[in-house]
Parts: structure tokens; sequence; C-alpha cells
């Protein structure tokens, strides 16, 4: 448990610098995973990558040598919790520790409720929530015995209300904010901090606003009038592991340009309609 001297001496150093830090990124075979595997090394981090696409991965490695830290790559599905372990298992073997676990492993379906299978509603749900349990609770040993940790849960603005076509994906998400609380309650004693940062409509390459029209049609209902960038879903995990936020634990960030509208015909109101 964090002691109270302990504490003390952090209060106050409001820097991003995380050298001699090992971080664990899941799902960072591209767009926000890819962006997080960098900011950590250019903070002076060692990163572990994970993901399905190995080319992706080697991508980043090499990314994060070019920054002049360390990168390892792991594979595997992360519904299994046998990938959970050997994450574990690689970032001790290579470099003896891990400070921050970020649960970024995600994906979804696009189907009614009514089409979509059983076999995809459990993949979506494994991948998005389970997965963030069963490499949580392999960390947490580690944690424990180092004296605490930092956990990130990367969610969606999805799960914040209703989502057509996409309904398993807000549900999971929805579920990880709240699994996020409980996580940060249960282990607050073991020096352990546990936050959800929930991303709105980000460019990515994969991303349905990757084209410049509807890029431009989805930043028009948003109050900062643009879609998000994966470095900047990135950079809010960094405060929120950083001491700068010793005293935030259990919160859920929305990284969304801005709060919604009671309505989308609200926004037509005060913005000039785009051609």
């Amino acid at each position: 448990m964090a002691t109270d001297s302990t504490m003390a001496r952090k209060v106050g150093r409001t820097t991003f610098d995380f050298t001699g830090q090992v971080v664990i990124v899941t799902g960072a075979s591209g767009g926000i995973g890819s962006a997080l595997a960098a900011k950590y090394a250019e903070a002076g981090a060692d990163v572990v990558v994970h993901g399905r696409n190995v080319e992706a991965l080697q991508a980043n490695v090499e990314r994060v040598e070019e920054l002049g830290q360390k990168a390892v790559l792991v594979t595997g599905n992360i519904r299994e919790p046998e990938t959970a372990e050997a994450l574990v298992g690689t970032a001790l073997d290579r470099f003896g520790r891990i400070d921050v676990l970020i649960n970024n492993a995600g994906g979804n379906f696009a189907s009614r409720l009514e089409d979509l299978s059983v076999n995809a509603w459990n993949a979506t749900i494994g991948t998005n929530l389970s997965g963030a349990f069963h490499c949580s609770r392999a960390c947490l040993p580690v944690f424990e015995r180092q004296g605490g940790g930092n956990i990130i849960n990367v969610g969606s603005g999805s799960a914040n209300h209703a989502h057509p076509m996409r309904g398993a994906y807000a549900a999971a998400k929805a579920g990880l904010a709240s699994l996020t609380k409980t996580m940060a309650w249960e282990w607050a004693d073991r020096g352990i901090r546990v936050n959800c940062v929930e991303p709105g409509a980000t460019l990515t390459p994969a991303s349905r606003f990757a084209s410049p029209e509807t890029e431009k049609k989805f930043g028009y209902y948003l109050a900062l009038g643009r879609v998000g960038r994966p470095e900047e879903v990135a950079d809010a995990c960094l405060y929120l592991t950083s001491e700068a936020a010793s005293f935030i634990t259990g919160t859920v960030l929305q990284v969304t340009g801005g709060p919604h509208t009671s309505s989308a015909a609200d926004v037509g109101l005060i913005r000039e309609p785009r051609e």
C-alpha cells in the first residue's frame, strides 16, 4: 500500500517523464495503439506492444527504437487469458518490471442486434471487456510486488448513448467503464490507480472517418468542430498515468471533442451548415 510519505513526495511533480518505466499497450497494431507506443517511448518508457498484425507491430517496435527506447512485440488473441500471461511474462523476461498497462485492444461488428450472431456477440464482449479483465488481473501480482502501478482502460464515447448497429460494442465499453471503477476501489490500497479514457470520433486509417468528406460531416456535430487524432487520446493516457494525476483513480475521461447536444437539430441553431 502506498504510504502518505510516498504520496507526499509525488505531489506537485507534474512531469510526464516515464524514464525507467515499462508500458504494455494492447491493440497496438495501428491507430490509437501505435500513437500510445510512440508517445510513451518519447516520454522515456520501454514498451511491450500487443496485437495480431505482426508486420504492423514490428513497425511499431522499430519506431520505438528510433525514439531511443526498447520494445518487444507479443501476438495472441486478447480474449484468451493465456495471452495476458504471455504479455506479463514477456515484459518481466525482457525488462524485469511493469509500470503501466494500457488495455486498448478493441473491435466491433456493424450489425443490428437481431442479426448479430452469438459468436460475434461473444467476440465483441471478449475483445473489449474480458481482455481488459484478463490483462489487468495478470498484472496485479507484479504491481503488488513493486508497490503500485497504473492501468488505463480505453473505452469509447459509445458507452454513454445508444449506438445503433454497434450495440454489442457500446455495451462492452459501458461495462469497461464500470469495471474501471470497481478495479480502482478494490486495488487502491495496493498503490494501483485505474482510470478509463473514452475516445469519441477519432481519425485512424481503419476508422469510418478516414475520408475527408466523412470527417467533415462528423466534425460538424462536435463542439470543437473536428474529429480527434490518436495522439490526443494518447496524451490523455499519459496524463492519467503520470504523477500529475496522483489523486485521480476510478475516473472516466471523455476525449470526444465536447459534450453531445440534446439533439442534432440544436447544432444548426449556432453553427452555419457545411456544404
